[in-house]
C-alpha cells in the first residue's frame, strides 16, 4: 500500500500557513504565502487551494496521494456544514470553505476554529503535552482560544466556544471588529498594540520608534515595540506595560473559570516572552483565586508557526472514517 500524506493549512488574517506531513506527523515540506484578505473570500479560498497543491508538487506528489485535509479557520462556524459564519479580520459572513477543497482535491476534509486547531498543535507537539486541561491563547491579528477540559477540547453546541478576546475589560473602550466595544481583543492582540503604540508615538516625537519605521508610522510592527521597550524608550515600555495589564485581566478570568493545569500564550505577539508575559503572570498570581492561582501555570507556546499547521493534519487525521 502506497503512503498517503495529509495536508493541513492555518489561515490567517495576514498568512496562508500550509504543511504536508505523513501519516505519523513527519513534516515533508510546508509553504507561506500571503492571505490577502481585501480581495474577498473567494480569491483567499483559492489561494489556500493552490498552496495545497505547491506542496505536493514541491514534495513531487499529486492529489491522489492525499488522505486527507484539515482546515484551521478564524471566527465563528458551522462545522457540519463547512461555512465560516462570521470571521471579523477577514471580513467574512457565511462562506462555504469546505466544499470547494472537496471539490478540487476528492478527500476528506475537516475544518475547525484556528484557535482550537493551535491549541490541538500545541497539545499534541508542544508545551501540552502531557496534560489534560490547558488553554491555549493566541495573540495575534485577534484573540482567541483553544480550551482542553478533562483531555477534550471544548466546542459548544455552535463551535463558538473559546472568544476569550470578546470578553469585555472597558466597557466603553474602543471598537472591536466583532461589533462590541471594549474587548480584550482591542488590547491584547497585535493590532492593538500598534493602534496603541501609534497614539502615543503622535504624542511622543522623540520615541525611538520614529527611528525604528523610518518616519512612516503605518511600519510599526510588534517587534519594534520589543526592541524599544528593551532600549528603555517611554512609548515602547508604556505601550508593553497597559498591554500586560489588561492580558492580565483576561487571563485571571480565564484561571479563575476553568481552572486549568496549563495557560499557553501563543500567536505573534508571544514573541514579546517574559517582558509580557512576567506582568501579566504577577496581576493573575495578585488577583486570581487562591486555588486555581496555585495549580496553574503561564508559559510561552513552543510551537510557535508551526501549531496551527500540525493541528489542522490532526485535525483531519482523528475525523478520518
Amino acid at each position: 500500500m502506497n503512503e498517503k500524506y495529509i495536508a493541513g493549512i492555518d489561515l490567517g488574517g495576514t498568512t496562508i500557513q500550509t504543511v504536508l506531513t505523513d501519516e505519523n506527523y513527519n513534516i515533508v515540506t510546508k509553504y507561506k504565502s500571503d492571505t490577502l484578505a481585501k480581495e474577498g473570500p473567494d480569491a483567499v479560498i483559492e489561494r489556500m487551494m493552490d498552496a495545497i497543491d505547491h506542496v505536493l508538487e514541491e514534495s513531487k506528489l499529486s492529489k491522489e496521494d492525499l488522505l486527507g485535509i484539515g482546515l484551521g479557520i478564524p471566527g465563528l462556524m458551522d462545522i457540519e456544514k463547512g461555512i465560516s459564519l462570521f470571521a471579523g479580520n477577514l471580513s467574512w459572513e457565511n462562506i462555504q470553505v469546505v466544499q470547494p477543497f472537496k471539490d478540487r482535491f476528492n478527500v476528506p476534509v475537516y475544518m475547525d476554529n484556528d484557535v482550537r486547531v493551535n491549541a490541538l498543535g500545541e497539545w499534541y507537539f508542544g508545551a501540552g503535552r502531557g496534560v489534560k486541561n490547558m488553554v491555549l491563547i493566541t495573540l495575534g491579528t485577534g484573540v482567541g482560544a483553544g480550551i482542553i477540559i478533562d483531555g477534550k477540547m471544548l466546542r459548544g453546541p455552535q463551535s463558538a466556544a473559546g472568544e476569550v478576546g470578546h470578553m469585555i475589560i472597558v466597557e466603553d473602550g474602543p471598537a472591536c471588529t466583532c461589533g462590541s466595544r471594549g474587548c480584550l481583543e482591542v488590547f491584547a492582540s497585535a493590532t492593538g498594540m500598534m493602534r496603541r503604540c501609534k497614539e502615543l508615538m503622535l504624542e511622543n516625537r522623540d520615541s525611538l520608534l520614529w527611528q525604528m519605521c523610518d518616519g512612516d508610522i503605518d511600519k510599526v510592527r510588534t517587534h519594534m515595540i520589543d526592541k524599544a521597550h528593551d532600549q528603555g524608550d517611554k512609548v515602547g515600555r508604556q505601550v508593553m506595560a497597559e498591554t500586560a495589564y489588561y492580558l492580565g485581566i483576561g487571563l485571571t478570568n480565564v484561571v479563575n473559570i476553568f481552572n486549568p493545569e496549563l495557560v499557553v500564550i501563543g500567536g505573534g505577539v508571544s514573541k514579546a516572552g517574559e517582558r509580557l508575559l512576567g506582568p501579566a503572570r504577577d496581576f493573575v498570581n495578585k488577583r486570581a483565586m487562591v486555588v486555581q492561582r496555585q495549580h496553574y501555570k503561564l508559559v510561552a507556546a513552543q510551537m510557535l508557526d508551526e501549531a496551527g499547521m500540525l493541528g489542522a493534519c490532526t485535525l483531519a487525521k482523528e475525523n478520518l472514517p
